[in-house]
């Protein structure tokens, strides 16, 4: 019997290890809320607790109140931003059906040399007409941009589940989590490992809301500088949309887009340059240093990492990539600490 068991143990391992894969391969096409409601989850973990212990809720009602909350903190900014924006929408939409120039220039600038008469005839041909025979032009594409939209409000829907599902059970997991890893490398292992994968998320959560906060105090005051009305709510929505990827590049875009509609055409360009820049610099340097500085990681090594996470998983690369790599560096680091004690 016991060497029938241990004939067989290969076999069933296999079985097991096609089995999982299977499950993570039907779950692949919601990596993306999955993943995010996780990180949103260990982010306001010890908040629900603190909550639930000073209002002595049930847990099942913290979890949803976690889960509330960060839906509250995506939706409500993008929300009181089209909100604020519709009184101008329906201006720019009588000027559409009477067939105004829906972009114009300043006098100053129509009178500057060569520019100003090239731009002012190019800028004269955007009017409805023209618009609507680019919107049928380019049907396909903006049809996906609006399917992605609706991904987008979906997956903030699955991220949230995820966040209730997972808090609702967080002691439950974590022994689960703790039983796995000691079954798998006994205790003094196991327990490094999620020492490991805990430092390596909790680096990544530090890069993500540091840069967060960076983008949206950095573009928003740009905002405030360019007199964009309510400015302070898009700063807001800057940094909380930011961690997504391209999050803040959208509300840059829609900002500029706006300001042009608005006659604010140059000042529009000027934000869009400076939104690009505070972007580039801060995901490709500022978040590597941020994500690095808890975990003493070599600067290139965490840079590498988001880069080559997103060209191997996509977007959703930007986050898995570093966590992998840098849980690999805790793991043999905790290793490379135990063989010179030991040595």
């Amino acid at each position: 019997m016991n060497a029938g068991q241990v004939r067989n143990g290969p076999w069933g391992t296999l079985v097991l290890l096609l089995i999982y894969a299977g499950a993570a391969y039907a779950l692949s096409p919601y990596a993306g809320p999955l993943l995010m409601g996780a990180v949103l989850a260990v982010v306001g973990w010890p908040w629900q607790l603190r909550l639930e212990r000073y209002l002595r809720l049930p847990r099942w009602l913290g979890a949803l109140l976690h889960a509330t909350a960060w839906v509250a903190v995506i939706i409500i900014p993008a929300v009181a931003i089209v909100d604020s924006v519709l009184p101008e929408l329906h201006l720019l939409v009588l000027r559409w059906q009477t067939g105004m120039p829906l972009l114009t220039l300043p006098l100053s600038v129509q009178q500057l040399p060569f520019v100003g008469h090239w731009l002012s005839t190019h800028l004269a041909e955007i009017n409805g007409a023209y618009l609507s025979n680019f919107f049928r032009e380019h049907a396909d594409i903006i049809t996906s941009s609006l399917g992605q939209l609706w991904f987008f409000t979906l997956h903030t829907f699955f991220a949230a589940l995820t966040v209730f599902a997972l808090t609702l059970h967080g002691e439950r997991i974590r022994e689960m989590l703790q039983l796995g890893a000691s079954e798998l490398w006994g205790r003094d292992r196991g327990e490094r490992f999620l020492l490991a994968a805990r430092e390596a998320a909790r680096s990544v959560l530090i890069g993500l809301i540091g840069v967060g906060v960076i983008e949206g105090i950095l573009i928003g005051i740009a905002f405030a500088v360019a007199g964009l009305k309510m400015w302070p709510l898009w700063l807001v929505a800057t940094a909380l949309i930011s961690p997504i990827p391209f999050g803040a590049t959208t509300v840059v875009g829609a900002a500029t887009l706006w300001l042009a509609f608005s006659g604010h055409w140059l000042v529009g360009l000027i934000i869009f340059a400076w939104g690009l820049v505070v972007i580039t610099v801060a995901d490709l340097v500022i978040r590597p240093l941020l994500t690095g500085s808890q975990t003493q990681a070599p600067f290139f090594l965490v840079f590498f990492s988001i880069l080559g996470g997103a060209q191997a998983f996509g977007l959703i690369g930007l986050i898995i990539g570093p966590i992998l790599v840098l849980m690999a560096r805790g793991i043999w680091r905790s290793w490379e600490r135990r063989v010179r004690l030991g040595a």
